[in-house]
């Protein structure tokens, strides 16, 4: 009995052995450091409450992307037909589920008007502007990939900031691809920003943008840098980072950890996304200092107080994030990250994450803490 057990532990020993030696047989690294991996499971990480996982399955069984698939893509239409897709867009955007639990929690008014000359969205909170931020404003960049968001997702960022803030946020409608290209978006931020230094300290002033948005946050810092305007008090770059030149067409981002684990899990390629067929920036060598602020140290350096947020693992922009913070930090600026462990990309845009409801309370405590009075 005691040789047969022992022949029992040797084999099961053996086995996990064997197993373990051929799992890593089948991973090979590349003289360059390229690793090829064996396909494998990745559940839910194990730092996720019940809440969470309820959310996130809940959005899992929702149709994905409702607008794309009623509205022809915005990337291949002449630019006549445009208008009419965008239009398209925004009213399936205002059915999804996600959208009108936004506008049934946080009770904002929201006013349509021109700064400048260009087209924003102005949201106060219907209980009002507390008394510490009557001579403040945020000003949002929306998310959209500089192709969409504007009136929709921007919503999703202005909303739950101005209510649970108390404060009112600007929502700039920047011009977009493919109908205009770099630096468009940059010069319509500065036209709002300018105007409002009329009206407003710049210290007073908060800036911060979501995914596409954030990038163009600091392109228009650099963008400030450039015409002599003075720094805003604080910003914030949610689900992306300031955009470092890779080559003449591509972003460094395009090429990171985050974005290659991303594709992998979602079947996609994100150089799609943000590679050479881009139409905002289509024909513009991304090494320039207004579209690459993050390749340039005397750039990043002038930034205010930072605020970064970002998804885990599965959001295709950590890398781009954490490169982000490590530079400004490095750089001596007031940098501050948040990430939240197993999170998707922008998360914070869905209310139905117990997440979201965490982030909006990070931002407006950091706005609160450094924005002066």
């Amino acid at each position: 009995m005691l040789i047969s057990h022992w022949k029992r532990i040797t084999a099961i020993t053996l086995l996990g052995t064997f197993l373990q030696v051929s799992a890593q047989a089948k991973v090979k690294i590349e003289e360059k450091g390229t690793v090829h991996v064996p396909g494998f499971v990745l559940p839910e990480s194990s730092f996720l409450n019940d809440e969470t996982r309820g959310a996130l399955k809940k959005v899992r069984q929702l149709p994905s992307v409702p607008e794309r698939k009623a509205c022809p893509p915005i990337d291949k239409a002449e630019i006549a037909e445009i208008a009419a897709i965008r239009d398209c867009r925004a009213a399936a955007f205002y059915q999804r589920p996600d959208y009108k639990l936004m506008t049934e929690t946080y009770n904002v008014h929201i006013e349509s008007t021109a700064i400048a000359g260009v087209p924003v969205e102005i949201f106060t909170p219907k209980s009002g502007i507390s008394d510490a931020n009557k001579n403040r404003v945020l000003i949002n960049l929306h998310s959209g990939a500089y192709l969409r968001g504007s009136r929709t997702a921007s919503h999703m960022d202005s909303i739950p900031i101005a209510a649970t803030g108390h404060i009112k946020v600007i929502s700039i409608d920047y011009r977009l691809g493919p109908e205009f290209r770099f630096p468009a978006a940059s010069e319509d931020v500065a036209a709002v920003y300018g105007a409002l230094l009329r009206d407003y300290s710049p210290d007073t002033i908060g800036i911060y943008g979501s995914s596409g948005g954030a990038m163009l946050l600091a392109q228009s810092i650099a963008w400030f840098l450039e015409h002599k305007l003075p720094m805003p008090g604080a910003v914030g770059m949610f689900g992306s980072g300031a955009p470092t030149a890779l080559e003449e067409e591509r972003y460094k981002w395009l090429q990171s950890d985050s974005a290659y684990i991303f594709d992998a899990i979602h079947g996609t390629n994100i150089d799609d996304l943000y590679g050479p067929p881009h139409a905002y920036f289509k024909g513009i060598d991304r090494r320039e200092r207004l579209s690459s602020p993050g390749s340039f140290d005397d750039i990043m350096e002038r930034f205010p107080p930072t605020l970064l947020m970002n998804g885990g693992l599965r959001d295709f922009s950590l890398s781009m994030v954490l490169v982000t913070h490590a530079q400004l930090t490095r750089l001596g600026v007031d940098a501050e990250l948040h990430a939240w462990e197993g999170m998707p990309h922008v998360f914070h845009l869905n209310p139905m994450y117990p997440e979201a409801k965490e982030a909006y309370s990070v931002a407006t405590n950091f706005f609160n803490r450094h924005l002066a009075k």
